[in-house]
């Protein structure tokens, strides 16, 4: 079994909010983070409670370290219905998830899965600079909590193949 801390560290700390400026100035000034990146998020597929969504879109700030290196913040606010505003609307304003970056996306994943976790939210996306990604929610329901598990991206040929 992979030890995932080990091999890859935690990417980011998440949290989901109503309001994303609030809580960036809140984190700015708590760790005095000189600059985020603010992004409208619109992936390419999204599943969640096994429906295919095609409308699924978050406003997401992501820190930028002044090195480069460490854990980030990561600040979503849902501009649609599915999985990050059923979090909200479950009265649920906190940390939201943990977020590793792998290597080997279908075994960081299977690992999860076969702990007793439970895979409730599956996403791709591809953009012309990183090229395509999968990103994946987990729920372990003894934490009580989520575990992102996104891919190292990689662009891939017309008929899906990495290259």
């Amino acid at each position: 079994m992979e030890n995932l801390l080990k091999e890859y560290q935690i990417a980011h700390v998440g949290y989901i909010t109503e309001d994303l400026d609030k809580v960036v100035a809140r984190l700015t000034e708590l760790y005095e983070i000189d600059d985020w990146y603010v992004f409208e998020w619109t992936p390419s597929r999204v599943w969640y409670k096994g429906e295919n969504r095609s409308d699924y879109r978050l406003k997401i700030a992501l820190s930028l370290p002044a090195t480069g290196e460490g854990t980030r913040f990561e600040v979503i606010q849902p501009l649609t219905e599915g999985l990050h505003k059923d979090f909200l609307d479950a009265g649920t304003q906190t940390i939201s998830h943990i977020c590793h970056v792998v290597k080997d996306f279908d075994a960081a994943v299977k690992q999860f899965l076969d702990n007793g976790c439970e895979l409730i939210f599956e996403s791709e996306y591809t953009d012309n600079i990183r090229g395509y990604r999968r990103c994946h929610y987990i729920y372990d329901p003894i934490m009580n909590n989520m575990v992102e598990i996104a891919e190292i991206p990689y662009f891939r040929n017309e008929k899906g193949e990495r290259i």
